[in-house]
């Protein structure tokens, strides 16, 4: 600290000898890091993310690449694929966490955190409609269904209330959905009456997922509400708010991201991922709180010293950003092995992953072109709740013996396709469709998550159906999962360590074969090769590689019939000729 503060008063003569260090970045270090020599840990990954209760470490951070090590390697299974050899598939860990039910309050909330939206309060002192006949599990899932068709959200909620005494529904879970469908701030006030006191015969999952979503209601309120300096400022006007409100306001917030990152750690599954994806973005709200504080007049005129302080800001923040990354990996690993697929707050954590590692981006295979869905056409409750339902619900309350129904699983791809449904599906002799469907279902969790076990999955899935069953669809996907097995273990897995060109995705002959044969789906395999062979380019691709991928997109845009794609295809193809020309 004092080699910084001497940096930061040296003469203007120095300047040429060694970069000056303002004063400003002095401050900031000292709220950041409260001079003190203890980092602030990271969240903890389990040994085991779906079975194993976190211990959390508060004497140092996470090692580099303890995230991505600490998953355990999927099992290979044999399947027989198109061509007629044998192939090892990745095979999941399917089996389902089990839970202590350990009742205690949650704690006052950390000093400084922002208290919950006034909005809130309707949630907690609504009246309840009045309950509907509920006592067996079908009366109670055509209610829910009732209520979840509301299209009001306020209305939607009072239904919901009047369920929470249904004796067809678990215990506590009504409440749980009514906390996760209301505002996310609001969940810690909705919930904290029954955390403190729950329903008689509650389970540890239901519970645990209350104290997760609590947890990360509060974290949703950290860091959100910086003190503001008003304009015009001086230099000494700037230094007295950095000094003061800011620096108080940076060592309160993290002490509160730190003592709510601690609870959600001690969680696991659910409940943990959706806290640890709130810590993530509670820490970097911090960082850019910090960026965010402006410059004095003479230092933002000054491009020297404004690169400087930057570059050295920059390096100070890298600790806290490093942990609002693992928290948000951390999260998504445990909303992968939960089956999340659709949920605002995975949009969330993935654009911003994808902002902070631009040359990892875990959302590059947003980009494919594939066949439509069919649109989900429910044809009963289970079906109709399945498209509604996020997907921790739908585990809980769906009977297992639907799940190799093609139109149930075409229905939990609008929302995710629970843990228990996969291992249900695991011993399942499914029909064809419901074995194109779940194939379909495990590309987009792969497309997700960047999971090579779901590619894997998919794979193994395809190469099961019957030769003289298999359509041009089938051919076409089952060559897209061909090309895109043997990446990154997950999305951790590729931020974390290796870059995709460094594993073994991009197998893409069987994209080429299809886009030579001129089927229906020529265009969408020419244009899903071009993208694969783009985001697999090895470190050092010279000009050539990429004027193939621009060749590739170019005839991808002569094959695609519709319009949007063959732009996409078009200006990808400028880009890869753009790249190759700069490597000259």
């Amino acid at each position: 600290m004092r080699k910084l503060l001497q940096r930061a008063g040296a003469p203007r003569g120095q300047a040429a000898l060694r970069p000056r260090t303002p004063v400003p970045l002095f401050l900031l270090l000292v709220a950041m890091a409260g001079c003190s020599a203890s980092p602030t840990p990271g969240p903890q990954t389990p040994a085991n993310a779906g079975n194993e209760t976190p211990t959390p470490d508060t004497t140092k951070p996470p090692a580099p690449d303890a995230t991505a090590s600490a998953e355990p390697k999927p099992k290979p299974d044999e399947a027989k694929p198109a061509g007629g050899e044998k192939a090892a598939y990745r095979e999941e860990e399917l089996s389902e966490p089990k839970f202590d039910l350990v009742i205690t309050p949650l704690p006052a909330a950390p000093k400084g955190l922002s208290a919950a939206p006034k909005a809130c309060d309707a949630f907690v002192k609504r009246k309840p409609a009045a309950a509907p006949v509920c006592a067996e599990r079908a009366q109670a899932l055509e209610a829910l269904d009732k209520a979840l068709a509301e299209g009001n959200a306020d209305k939607r909620d009072v239904a919901l209330a009047g369920l929470e005494s249904c004796a067809g529904l678990p215990p506590g879970l009504t409440r749980a959905l009514r906390a996760e469908l209301a505002p996310t701030a609001c969940a810690d006030v909705i919930l904290e009456p029954v955390i403190a006191a729950p329903p008689k015969g509650i389970d540890g999952a239901i519970y645990t997922t209350m104290r997760g979503l609590a947890t990360a209601a509060r974290l949703s309120r950290a860091g959100d509400a910086p003190p503001k300096i008003a304009a015009p400022y001086d230099k000494k006007k700037l230094l007295t708010f950095i000094g003061g409100p800011m620096k108080d306001w940076v060592a309160e917030q993290a002490t509160a991201i730190q003592a709510l990152s601690n609870e959600g750690a001690g969680l696991r599954s659910y409940a943990r991922g959706v806290a640890a994806i709130e810590a993530g973005m509670a820490d970097l709200r911090l960082v850019e709180a910090v960026r965010a504080v402006p410059l004095p007049p003479e230092l933002a005129k000054d491009p020297e010293a404004r690169n400087v302080y930057y570059a050295e800001l920059d390096q100070t923040l890298d600790p806290r950003k490093d942990r609002g990354r693992d928290a948000t990996l951390v999260g998504l690993r445990d909303l992968a092995v939960v089956g999340v697929l659709r949920d605002a707050r995975i949009d969330r954590a993935r654009g911003l992953l994808s902002r902070l590692y631009g040359g990892r981006r875990i959302d590059a295979l947003d980009g494919l072109v594939v066949p439509p869905l069919s649109k989900a056409a429910p044809a009963d409750v289970t079906e109709r709740l399945a498209t509604k339902l996020p997907t921790f619900y739908a585990g809980q309350l769906l009977p297992k013996d639907a799940a190799a129904k093609a139109g149930v699983l075409r229905a939990l791809i609008e929302r995710g396709v629970p843990l228990s449904y996969r291992a249900a599906l695991k011993t399942e002799k499914l029909p064809d469709d419901a074995r194109r469907m779940y194939a379909r279902a495990r590309i987009e969790l792969g497309r997700v998550y960047l999971r090579a076990v779901d590619f894997d999955q998919a794979a193994a899935l395809y190469a099961g159906l019957p030769e003289g069953a298999r359509t041009d669809e089938d051919a076409f996907f089952a060559a897209l999962v061909g090309a895109l097995r043997n990446g990154p273990e997950d999305a951790a897995t590729m931020v974390r360590t290796a870059p995709v060109s460094m594993l073994g995705m991009g197998q893409i002959a069987g994209l080429d074969t299809i886009t030579k044969a001129k089927g229906p789906f020529a265009g969408a395999a020419a244009f899903d090769a071009a993208l694969i062979k783009q985001i697999t380019a090895p470190i050092g691709a010279d000009a050539a590689y990429f004027r193939d991928v621009a060749a590739r997109f170019r005839e991808a845009a002569g094959l695609l019939g519709d319009a949007a794609q063959r732009k996409a295809a078009e200006d990808r193809a400028k880009a890869a000729e753009a790249t190759a020309s700069a490597i000259h």
